[in-house]
């Protein structure tokens, strides 16, 4: 079994794209062919909060992004989350963050050039441990009842919340759109929109707490409130979904990350991993350049 240093290696040389880029339906020996000129893109990105390449990841990811959306006005993306345990045993505020996972192999030093090429500002004080809770959370921004359905699939099953404006809480970062704490489902009732953009807005809060501050994610309290805060929901509900009365949203977790996990399934080894409408699948640190290509590939029907 690979260590937890291990699934922290970096794939970033583009050398390397012949076998980090495949079709997930070929791996299971599928033929079927994506439509020409694809304008929707829907990214199931599978991370771990307390891995800095994952937050380094998604920079590069947003950035692309925007990148390719300047070239092609007309293009929809959409970013779901799926959860992966890079330490399934942690326990709460168990570690130092300056020596937890990259202990012995990449100190704080090493993450200075990498941090400010992504615009990140690394920091490693404080305290940390599970992150199981916070995709306890992440899975509630989602949708309102706890399932282990993946990616894209939450688009056919039209639960996604409407865009709305960018989201400006955090310095330095440029968002896609997301939920504003006071949109509502529909119900008049002022409670947030759950879909894809609340989760992201939520990811995000949880990336800047964890890498840039020095935040707890891992403590209940301080996980609950920062929560609240991004997603507008009230911080005790926040809490009772980490307390996780029954354990539905705790077994939601389980079985996404046993699925992606899974031999059978994605056999994801290293995070983060993308995987882009339901078919190409992108592992390790990317550069902003190869994902604007991947993109462009992608659009033609997935030619090269």
């Amino acid at each position: 079994m690979a260590s937890i240093r291990d699934l922290l290696l970096p794939v970033d040389n583009k050398d390397d794209t012949k076998v980090v880029v495949k079709k997930e339906d070929e791996a299971a020996g599928k033929t079927d062919i994506i439509p020409t000129e694809t304008t929707r893109f829907l990214v199931e990105f599978i991370l771990d909060v307390i891995c800095p390449y994952c937050y380094i990841g998604f920079k590069n990811l947003k950035t692309a992004i925007e990148t390719y959306k300047a070239r092609h006005p007309n293009t929809n993306f959409e970013i779901v989350c799926t959860p992966f345990l890079l330490h399934p045993l942690a326990a709460r505020s168990a570690y130092d963050k300056s020596d937890y996972l990259i202990a012995g192999t990449r100190g704080p030093a090493y993450w200075v050039g990498p941090g400010e090429a992504a615009g990140i500002n690394f920091t490693w004080a404080g305290r940390t441990g599970s992150t199981r809770d916070a995709h306890k959370l992440l899975r509630f921004a989602l949708e309102s009842a706890p399932t282990t359905t993946r990616g894209a699939a939450h688009n056919r099953r039209g639960t996604s919340a409407p865009p709305s404006p960018p989201s400006s809480s955090h310095a330095g970062t440029r968002c896609s759109p997301a939920s504003s704490p006071s949109a509502t489902n529909g119900n008049n009732n002022n409670t947030p929109a759950r879909g894809p953009a609340l989760q992201l807005r939520l990811l995000e809060a949880l990336f800047h707490a964890h890498h840039e501050s020095d935040g707890d994610i891992s403590d209940p309290s301080f996980l609950a409130e920062t929560a609240s805060a991004a997603t507008g929901f009230a911080t005790a509900q926040m809490r009772a979904v980490i307390e996780d009365a029954g354990e539905v949203w705790g077994r939601a977790v389980s079985a996404l990350v046993a699925e992606v996990s899974s031999p059978r399934g994605l056999a994801v080894r290293a995070v983060p991993t993308f995987v882009v409408n339901d078919h190409y699948v992108i592992g390790g640190v990317q550069s902003v350049g190869f994902l604007v290509d991947e993109f462009e590939r992608i659009r033609r029907g997935g030619g090269r």
